[in-house]
């Protein structure tokens, strides 16, 4: 036996045991990974035999079969990822609506061209510095109290007020109204007076103001609402408009949840409301106070079900107007 041919039987029986060893060829193999590292090994055996007549006999007896299965299996991936795909993307569709559902139930409505603006009451700290309680008023009064606590819950009412008025401004926004929050976040530092500027400046059909109660009697619960009196110094004129929000959020919030109806209080003690220059309420969505109503309050379910009698009583004060 010649030194060519025992070169080029050793260089043949080298190729294949190689191929066995690292599985090439195999069905569970990714031969964009696996060939290329085999192809590389082929060259460099290649290059190591100087006559063109066993770089001829290793071509033809290892690199033409390996080529011939690469085509193979790639195409036997292309043929499986062919059926695979519309199965894939129907499951992957059917996974989006179902998640999208989850997340917000309503298809949202045709923009109706009213803006409500939306004021989670107080907020981490309060603020004692003193401000006038209504434009050029002489009497001054904190930026913004501190709020209550839930008895039952332990969360802030600036921890609850901002929950519920997140669902709120999604209900309206399915609703088509356009909705702007005075505050989304918990470390801010804006007065009353500054929020009711808020929502002049922006121009809005309604000012929501949304807080919680509180009493020294636990056994106090119920909903209400306020606004200013008919001789209000500094707003008068929207006296009729907001008593009008007023008692129609609180009928919603009362058909919606089944709670106590308390009344629409009127009151030209509140600094968000003297300063407003539109039709504003304030909501007391409940006691914190009270051991039943706050751990309700304090649940999704019933969040949702204010925010949604909310929604429902701005709905029919916009109808009336």
């Amino acid at each position: 036996m010649t030194k060519k041919i025992r070169v080029a039987l050793w260089v043949i029986v080298m190729t294949i045991l190689m191929c066995t060893l690292v599985g090439c060829g195999s069905d569970n193999v990714n031969s964009e990974v696996v060939c290329p590292e085999v192809s590389s090994a082929e060259e460099r055996e290649a290059e190591s035999v100087e006559e063109t007549a066993v770089e001829e006999v290793v071509e033809t007896t290892a690199a033409e079969p390996a080529s011939e299965q690469t085509v193979e299996i790639s195409e036997e991936s292309s043929a499986t990822k062919a059926t695979e795909e519309p199965v894939a993307t129907e499951a992957s569709e059917e996974s989006s609506t179902e998640s999208e559902m989850s997340i917000q139930p309503d298809v949202p409505a045709e923009a109706n061209g009213r803006l409500i603006v939306i004021d989670a009451g107080h907020q981490a700290k309060g603020n004692s510095e003193k401000e006038p309680i209504g434009p050029g008023a002489s009497e001054m009064k904190a930026k913004v109290a501190s709020g209550t606590r839930g008895c039952v819950s332990g969360l802030y009412e600036y921890e609850l007020t901002l929950m519920v008025s997140e669902k709120l401004c999604q209900e309206l926004q399915n609703r088509g109204y356009e909705v702007m929050m005075v505050r989304t976040t918990h470390d801010v530092n804006i007065s009353n007076a500054e929020r009711a500027q808020v929502a002049n400046e922006a121009g809005a059909d309604a000012f929501i103001r949304i807080h919680a109660n509180g009493s020294e009697n636990t056994s106090v619960n119920g909903v209400e609402t306020l606004c200013q009196t008919a001789a209000n110094p500094y707003n008068a004129v929207y006296y009729t408009d907001s008593k009008n929000l007023s008692e129609q959020v609180l009928d919603g919030i009362i058909n919606a949840t089944g709670a106590k109806k308390r009344r629409v209080v009127e009151t030209d003690t509140m600094s968000g409301i003297n300063w407003c220059q539109i039709p504003v309420t304030i909501v007391e969505m409940g006691f914190m106070s009270n051991e039943t109503e706050d751990a309700l309050m304090a649940t999704e379910d019933y969040q949702w079900q204010l925010a949604r009698g909310m929604a429902d009583g701005i709905d029919a004060y916009m109808d009336g107007r």
